[in-house]
């Protein structure tokens, strides 16, 4: 990685992961709950349908209403069971190697996604991150209502960067943060430094004007069985 940054932000699906911890932890909670097989694919496959089209909004709040009606502490002792159950794969290698070093350099680790905190936590947890930030969930008396209040995507994400930057004290040309897909650039280019995951076209465009480097996708390393992060 080069030069230490004082604060090194991350996201987390596809990119210090080599899955999309939102698709997969709705299925384990979709199995929790006794939903067939065919049931499970119909909300997956309305979820990617939606995914595809031109409100990314729209996903967000679809995925967010499934879990409506949910104890929040019940849905993270879920999210616990859930991580554990993964494998070593589940690590992207280019980055969790990179984010580890960082942090064992003496940089700060900060998680930034649009996942729930019941996949963020557990993740957060095992690469030893000093802060993370997931989208929030709505929730009254400790049940979820099905919205979410602050979907951290895009510009929020962005917004959550300067926030760390200005609690901690730290110039955002010092930090560096990672990210795979276009509603990443905001965060990327909050800091001094962009690490581009994968072949985003946007991000790839991004980044031969910034001079930024270009990690593998991390599909692809999911093939590899990395150590976890620790």
């Amino acid at each position: 990685m080069g030069e230490l940054h004082a604060i090194v932000f991350v996201d987390v699906d596809e990119t210090l992961l080599t899955i999309n911890s939102m698709s997969s932890f709705l299925v384990a909670h979709l199995r929790a709950r006794g939903r067939s097989s065919d049931e499970v694919r119909a909300v997956v496959g309305h979820l990617a349908a939606l995914d595809r089209g031109p409100d990314r909004g729209a996903v967000s709040r679809a995925y967010y209403a499934t879990f409506a009606g949910e104890s929040a502490d019940e849905l993270g002792a879920l999210g616990e069971r859930w991580f554990a159950g993964l494998g070593p794969d589940v690590w992207h290698a280019p980055v969790a190697d990179e984010v580890a070093a960082a942090r064992d350099a003496g940089a700060l680790v900060v998680l930034v996604s649009g996942a729930p905190p019941a996949t963020v936590a557990p993740v957060a947890r095992a690469v030893g991150a000093h802060a993370w930030f997931a989208t929030l969930q709505e929730q009254r008396d400790g049940v979820l209502t099905g919205a979410a209040t602050d979907v951290v995507v895009g510009e929020s994400k962005a917004r959550v960067v300067r926030a760390v930057l200005r609690d901690r004290g730290v110039r955002g040309e010092d930090c560096v943060a990672y990210g795979d897909h276009a509603s990443d650039l905001p965060m990327l280019e909050a800091v001094g430094t962009g690490v581009v995951v994968g072949d985003d076209p946007v991000l790839a465009a991004a980044a031969a004007r910034h001079g930024w480097r270009l990690l593998p996708s991390a599909r692809a390393g999911a093939l590899t069985s990395p150590t976890p992060p620790g």
